[in-house]
């Protein structure tokens, strides 16, 4: 989101926020966008990112540093760092006036919590590890608005979980997601049961869960499971609202991935609680390697060897290098049948088409050669 990559997402480059509204998305959602600025320069600043997104009508669903947790958070307590990520945020360009910046709309406390209880910090692989987590960083963030008089206005807050099988802390709950959101219910009614003393008042935590909270969860299961484990049970949780943080379709077929969304959008207008999902993911993480692939980590676009710009960020070092930013293409070429489609199922679903999608200036032209899986990318975006 910083201003010396706007190259890649903005205007004067591969317009990448440009290219998702064109195929119907409504919104963003990024990782690690709070919790990592160490400075106030100009070329910190995201509020071009979050201008852009206005533009274009996207809602930003900006993630906090998840692995500032091995770091930032003695004893699973976060309250500190991410009230001081929060704080940071608003000096870099989440902050207009005395409320969030317009395109913000949900904020991402941390992605897969329950990834937590593996963690050697969490020395008994208990639950209190995780939800005393996500209390605390919750906390901090409540706090952080406090102190800064920023108005919450409509910016909402969730956690993503996995879809792991795992009990709730209280023991109420087993399924995949369901967990996490139980997790929530439980500590914010008691959260000694999750070994932790908030700082905020009781009433100001139970108001934000209640008024802005949102339980998310990640997936790389065909909607009609998810449907089934999930949005078939989920009055127990209601009216708290949910929403898929990452849905994969790993190895889909382009008719299944066109279904899935277009029953999704139904199920969201029905107003049963669901609020939509986030397709995981915009570009192919070539980063993870041929093994990444078959995990799930292709994108709905390859890169080309094609450069249409070149990125030089600001490092603490005498000389950094320059980042190039490929071209994007449509063609997943390791991926058999339609399973390839990815890009244009998407479009399709969302009342668009592939032609209008890949007219845009990020789009490689001619019949250059893609990248290979080895090569490292800028980076991996996820779409809603």
């Amino acid at each position: 989101m910083q201003g010396p990559y706007g190259k890649q997402w903005g205007t004067a480059g591969r317009d990448d926020l440009g290219t998702m509204a064109r195929l119907g998305a409504n919104g963003v959602r990024l990782y690690h966008s709070l919790g990592m600025t160490t400075d106030h320069s100009d070329e910190s600043d995201h509020g071009q990112f979050l201008d852009r997104a206005q533009e274009l009508s996207l809602n930003v669903m900006p993630g906090y540093n998840t692995e500032a947790v091995h770091m930032g958070c003695p004893n699973f307590d976060c309250y500190d760092t991410w009230k001081r990520a929060t704080l940071q945020g608003f000096k870099i360009g989440f902050r207009r006036g005395g409320n969030w910046h317009p395109a913000v709309s949900m904020l991402i406390l941390l992605n897969e919590p329950d990834s937590f209880v593996h963690w050697l910090e969490c020395g008994d692989g208990g639950a209190w590890c995780r939800v005393k987590a996500v209390l605390s960083a919750l906390d901090g963030v409540l706090a952080a608005e406090r102190e800064a008089g920023v108005d919450a206005g409509r910016v909402r807050l969730t956690v993503t979980w996995s879809f792991a099988m795992m009990d709730s802390i209280d023991g109420k709950v087993n399924g995949p997601g369901v967990f996490g959101f139980q997790d929530m219910v439980a500590g914010i009614a008691n959260p000694q049961i999750a070994k932790y003393s908030p700082r905020s008042s009781q009433a100001e935590l139970e108001n934000a869960f209640k008024t802005r909270w949102v339980h998310g969860v990640n997936t790389q299961s065909p909607w009609l499971f998810v449907k089934e484990m999930i949005a078939s049970k989920y009055s127990n949780f209601a009216p708290i609202p949910w929403f898929i943080g990452e849905y994969g379709a790993n190895r889909q077929p382009a008719a299944r991935i066109r279904s899935d969304l277009e029953d999704m959008q139904r199920t969201a207008e029905a107003n049963t609680g669901f609020l939509g999902s986030v397709f995981y993911q915009f570009e192919t993480a070539y980063w993870k390697g041929r093994m990444g692939l078959n995990f799930g980590h292709y994108g709905l676009f390859s890169l080309g060897t094609q450069t249409l710009a070149d990125v030089t960020p600001r490092c603490r070092f005498a000389s950094c290098p320059a980042w190039p930013v490929h071209c994007l293409s449509s063609k997943l070429s390791w991926l058999p049948g339609t399973t390839a489609h990815r890009a244009k199922a998407v479009a399709q679903a969302w009342g668009s088409s592939l032609q209008k999608v890949t007219g845009g200036p990020g789009f490689c032209k001619g019949k250059g050669r893609r990248l290979e899986a080895s090569v490292e990318p800028e980076s991996s975006w996820i779409f809603v």
